[in-house]
C-alpha cells in the first residue's frame, strides 16, 4: 500500500454528510478529478497493480469507473470495456439484471468485449454496499473468464460491499473510509 497516496487522498477527498440523502457520507472523487497531480498518483498506482497482474482487459463500470478505467487502460496501451447501464449500448449484448435497495436495475457490455483468455481489472471509483461490482462480477463470469479482480480508490468498509464481493473475488482498494 502506498502510505503517502493514502494520507495524500485523506486529505483531498471532500466528505459531504447527508448527501444524497440523511446519514450517508458522500465521498466527492472529483476532489481528485481536479487535481491534476492527485489523478496522476491514483491513475500510476492503479497500472502499476494492473502491470503486475498483466490484465488483458480494464473494465469500468457506469459512471465514475470510467473516469479511472478508461485512464488506467490509456496508460497500459490495454482495451477499456464500459460496463453501462441498460439500453446504451448498440449491438449485440450480454445482460445482468441486479436489485438495489431502492428496486432493480441492469447492467450490459457488448457481448464480443471480452474472450476466455482475457485477464480482466474491474475498476470503480467505489465499493459500498456492492450490488454492482457483484452484478460486475456475474455478468464478466458469462464471457468465461478465469480471472476477475477488482480495484476501488475507496472501500467503505462499514457499508459491508467489500465482505461481500471478496468472498468469491480479490479486490483491492487504496482508501478505507466510512460511508
Amino acid at each position: 500500500m502506498n502510505k503517502k497516496l493514502v494520507n495524500k487522498l485523506k486529505k483531498n477527498i471532500r466528505v459531504i454528510p447527508d448527501f444524497p440523502k440523511k446519514g450517508i457520507l458522500f465521498q466527492d472523487i472529483t476532489s481528485i478529478t481536479d487535481n491534476k497531480k492527485l489523478f496522476t498518483e491514483v491513475v500510476n498506482e492503479i497500472s502499476k497493480y494492473a502491470r503486475k497482474k498483466k490484465f488483458t482487459k480494464i473494465a469500468g463500470v457506469e459512471a465514475r469507473g470510467f473516469i479511472f478505467g478508461a485512464a488506467v487502460a490509456f496508460k497500459m496501451g490495454l482495451p477499456f470495456v464500459p460496463i453501462r447501464k441498460k439500453g446504451k449500448l448498440p449491438g449485440k449484448v450480454l445482460r445482468q439484471k441486479y436489485s438495489l435497495e431502492y428496486g432493480n436495475d441492469e447492467i450490459q457490455i457488448h457481448s464480443n468485449a471480452i474472450t476466455s483468455r482475457d485477464r480482466v481489472l474491474i475498476i470503480d471509483d467505489l465499493i459500498a454496499t456492492g450490488g454492482t461490482a457483484v452484478a460486475s462480477a456475474k455478468l464478466i463470469s458469462k464471457c468465461k473468464v478465469k480471472n476477475i479482480e477488482f480495484y476501488f480508490i475507496i472501500d467503505l468498509k462499514n457499508v459491508g460491499g467489500s465482505q461481500k464481493l471478496g468472498k468469491k473475488f480479490k479486490l483491492s482498494s487504496i482508501l478505507e473510509a466510512e460511508g
